[in-house]
């Protein structure tokens, strides 16, 4: 798949994808994608130790506010800030019980250290997003340098 079919899965904002498709300073999709990525808060920066102060809840909430739609009520995103977990996968896949049934997901964006990096997209797009090889690194794990949807 070309970077230019990947990025408007991920971006909606026309001068965001112009910018990354055309990015002068980085040669690879992966890092024309996270840098803006982060910097507009469309992706989720976080430890791979866990969250601070309900993250995901937050950053779910903005989404919706962001885009008009309703992922969880007020009820299930509490549910959801309260809920326990050991290893940060088991939250993701606790988000997407809550939001897959409106038709999106909470993937992980492949990193290269210990953090991950979360965004929001629609499942019809699942297939897609998960296919590519955005580091290219053969030192990392193939299954890692994919983007994932922890279901």
């Amino acid at each position: 798949m070309a970077d230019e079919d990947l990025v408007p899965l991920i971006f909606d904002d026309a001068e965001d994808i112009d910018m990354i498709l055309n990015d002068p300073n980085e040669s690879l999709a992966y890092y024309s994608m996270l840098n803006p990525g982060l910097a507009t808060k469309r992706f989720l920066f976080l430890d791979y130790k866990g969250e601070v102060d309900q993250e995901i809840v937050n950053y779910v909430l903005d989404y919706e506010y962001a885009y008009d739609i309703e992922l969880g009520t007020a009820d299930q995103l509490e549910v959801l800030g309260e809920f326990g977990y050991k290893y940060l996968p088991e939250k993701i896949r606790e988000v997407n019980k809550l939001i897959s049934p409106k038709g999106y997901g909470l993937f992980s964006y492949p990193t290269a250290g210990d953090f991950y990096v979360l965004f929001i997209a629609e499942l019809k797009h699942v297939g897609t997003l998960t296919q590519v090889d955005l580091l290219e690194d053969e030192d990392i794990p193939e299954r890692e340098r994919h983007i994932q949807l922890y279901i």
